[in-house]
């Protein structure tokens, strides 16, 4: 039973590959023989009235939504814990109503933290780019380049708060701040049980990383064949991607020695 089931999966996975080999083929000769071209007013600016105005817009609007469900769930939580509040509802779950709402305000802080650089990334890079052209919309670009620098002040802030009140409830597991491996200390608090979900998680996060930066690769090739060539995207993917690799086996190689 267990080799046929191997052996359909096998050719389930063959089937793909052919699949995907066909569909590049097909790509690859629409593209070479002129067939296949992109829009020559395609616009990838998301612009408005500004260039990149839209972009920001969104930005601006998901950091406005996330900073809002973040102080919404810090203001519906006790500024100390209730031992009878915060026991498990459900039989089946070892989680509180606390620590299912800190976490809850742990991840989105997370993404707002990394929405808010994303935003100053881009608008410092917009700031820095236009300085030396003609009849760039500067007041707008200052405007936005202030607006992420509140951003980041507000997510920062709020994320602080959040951890303090992770603290507050949960002693034993408290998250330093200050420390240089806030992480790894905080890691060797956890008990064995999360330790394991920990490196499960972590493991899947690095199997989703290699499935990602490929997409990354050849959205980056696709872009170069339809619009221009764009080789530093592609070379910072795959200095990533080696990076990556990199410390999973130094990690699985210091582990065999341990």
């Amino acid at each position: 039973m267990t080799n046929s089931t191997a052996t359909v999966k096998s050719r389930h996975r063959w089937l793909r590959l052919l699949m995907y080999m066909a569909g590049g083929a097909l790509v690859g000769f629409l593209t070479a023989s002129g067939l296949l071209n992109a829009p020559s007013d395609l616009n990838w600016k998301l612009s408005v009235y500004y260039d990149y105005d839209l972009l920001f817009g969104i930005l601006g609007f998901l950091f406005l939504m996330f900073a809002a469900w973040n102080t919404v769930i810090l203001t519906r939580m006790p500024t100390s814990p209730n031992l009878e509040e915060d026991l498990p509802s459900d039989a089946d779950s070892l989680d509180s109503p606390a620590e299912r709402s800190l976490g809850r305000a742990m991840i989105i802080s997370s993404f707002n933290v990394i929405l808010s650089f994303t935003w100053l990334a881009l608008s410092l890079s917009l700031f820095a780019s236009t300085q030396t052209v003609v009849n760039s919309p500067e007041t707008f670009n200052l405007i936005n380049l202030i607006a992420s620098g509140i951003a980041i002040f507000t997510v920062v802030l709020l994320q602080n708060i959040t951890i303090k009140r992770y603290n507050t409830y949960f002693p034993d597991r408290t998250l330093d701040i200050n420390a240089r491996n806030m992480h790894q200390e905080h890691f060797n608090k956890l008990d064995e049980g999360e330790k394991w979900i920990v490196y499960r998680a972590a493991y899947r996060s690095f199997r989703a990383m290699n499935v990602l930066l490929s997409i990354g690769m050849i959205s980056m090739v696709l872009y170069s064949i339809f619009f221009s060539f764009a080789p530093f995207p592609i070379v910072v993917l795959s200095g990533i991607w080696v990076i990556l690799i990199g410390i999973y086996y130094r990690e699985v190689y210091r582990a065999s020695k341990s």
